[in-house]
């Protein structure tokens, strides 16, 4: 598969660092010469320094023999000039653009044929989007929702006082009477998809695949406490910040958001007046006191600098806040939050970047959600007329080294499945995948 994806950005490089990964062929197009050579001593691909927009730009990057286009800089107009030139000049077939301004989204000017633009993703739409399910879920930790199914994801941080330290694998699920899978465990930043005898210690991230309502009892048995989250505190009024915030009133939960920009407050005040809208810097001390967040069940901080959505987290949970979800945008900050008590992060490069993945995957493949810096992924897809799935038990499907299947749903149940459960059509499979077998589990299902 050939790709070829304009913008350098945080955006640009993850998805190019995905595709990279998987052995697709990828050229990215970027206009800064810094920026590109950044990129290039990061990927292994080729780089090239131009206009996305530029024909002969193009030509060079192999437009004519593209199947897929990325537009990801920055500027919407930019990515969607591109789209178009790719499209007109050079009838690339699938086009896909980053879209910032909602107003372009709504007017379905996008969707016109002449235009010719096939996926529109909104970054800042995304991340508000897992902000908002992971409060909803309680944000007890980082969690992957899958939709139309009780299935989650989540990560655990293993403290030393934690029941799972010093354990093994295959002896965890006699200590927590629920059903559940422990899929991979992050250890020193490197994933690990485990055996029974791996051996927990702390320091660990278990990304434990369970049901909805098995959860609570293992975050309990865990001695972690679960709470229904009513009261919140949305720092930043920026895009992001503006969608969580409409996305939690809408859901009817107690909202303040807190805004520095008096004008943007006043923007702000006039599209939620169900909200309280406080003018203020979360940096400010005096702030906590006066707006009395200590007494509000999470704080979930969506500024522009990660630097001070994970501090004024970790802030607000010293001062008895439940729960900190922070906006963050490098994914080696990840670990750092959460070992200094962040529940969540989330990253719109991240989420943007899945929406991507998932609508260039197609074919079976329903979701797909990355599991730290692509070291892994979630992968939904459903079954249907493969005879190498289909009637096989789970122990008889010739998965890679390195794929568990994790969740079945069937007919609305959905199913946490042991090596004897018999695979049926019509399945909607829930897979996690180590980076280095996406390709081969991909051409498993698809056949």
């Amino acid at each position: 598969m050939n790709i070829v994806i304009v913008g350098a950005g945080e955006v640009g490089t993850h998805i190019a660092s995905q595709l990279v990964a998987e052995q697709k062929d990828v050229v990215i197009i970027e206009k800064d010469p810094e920026s590109a050579a950044r990129a290039s001593s990061m990927l292994d691909c080729l780089v090239i320094t131009g206009e996305g927009s530029n024909v002969d730009t193009l030509e060079q990057a192999g437009a004519d023999k593209a199947d897929i286009f990325i537009a990801a800089t920055s500027i919407d107009e930019v990515n969607m000039i591109s789209c178009f030139v790719a499209g007109s000049t050079f009838n690339t077939p699938v086009k896909i653009a980053r879209v910032r301004n909602v107003d372009y989204m709504r007017t379905g000017l996008l969707k016109n044929a002449s235009i010719g633009i096939d996926y529109l993703v909104n970054p800042e739409i995304e991340a508000a989007f897992d902000i908002v399910q992971t409060v909803l879920h309680g944000a007890t930790s980082g969690i992957f929702a899958f939709q139309g199914t009780n299935a989650q994801l989540r990560d655990f941080l293993v403290k030393e006082e934690s029941l799972f330290n010093g354990v093994l694998v295959k002896d965890i699920r006699s200590l927590i009477d629920q059903n559940f899978i422990i899929a991979g465990v992050l250890r020193e930043e490197r994933l690990h998809i485990p055996h029974g005898d791996f051996k927990i210690i702390t320091g660990d991230h278990l990304y434990i695949a369970a049901l909805g309502k098995s959860f609570n009892k293992i975050l309990t048995r865990a001695g972690m406490t679960v709470d229904k989250l009513k009261r919140l505190v949305v720092v930043g009024g920026g895009l992001i910040g503006k969608h969580v915030a409409g996305m939690l009133i809408e859901d009817g939960k107690d909202v303040r958001i807190i805004e520095k920009d008096y004008e943007r407050c006043k923007e702000l005040s006039a599209l939620y007046p169900e909200a309280t809208v406080i003018n203020g810097n979360i940096s400010d001390r005096d702030v906590f006191e006066e707006e009395n967040i200590a007494y509000t069940d999470a704080i979930i901080t969506t500024t522009q600098s990660e630097e001070l959505n994970i501090l004024a987290g970790v802030y607000a949970k010293s001062k008895g806040v439940k729960r900190a979800v922070a906006l963050i945008d490098k994914l080696n900050y990840s670990t750092l939050a959460t070992n200094l008590g962040i529940d969540s992060c989330i990253s719109a490069k991240m989420s943007s970047g899945d929406a991507i993945l998932k609508f260039i995957r197609k074919g079976n493949i329903k979701n797909v959600y990355t599991i730290f810096e692509g070291q892994a992924e979630a992968i939904e897809f459903m079954v249907t007329h493969n005879k190498d799935i289909i009637g096989k038990k789970v122990m008889e499907l010739k998965l890679p080294e390195g794929c568990l299947i994790i969740t079945v749903q069937r007919h609305r149940k959905t199913i946490i499945p042991n090596g004897s459960f018999v695979i049926e059509e019509g399945d909607s499979i829930i897979a996690f995948v180590a980076h280095d077998v996406i390709s081969e589990l991909e051409a498993l299902i698809n056949k």
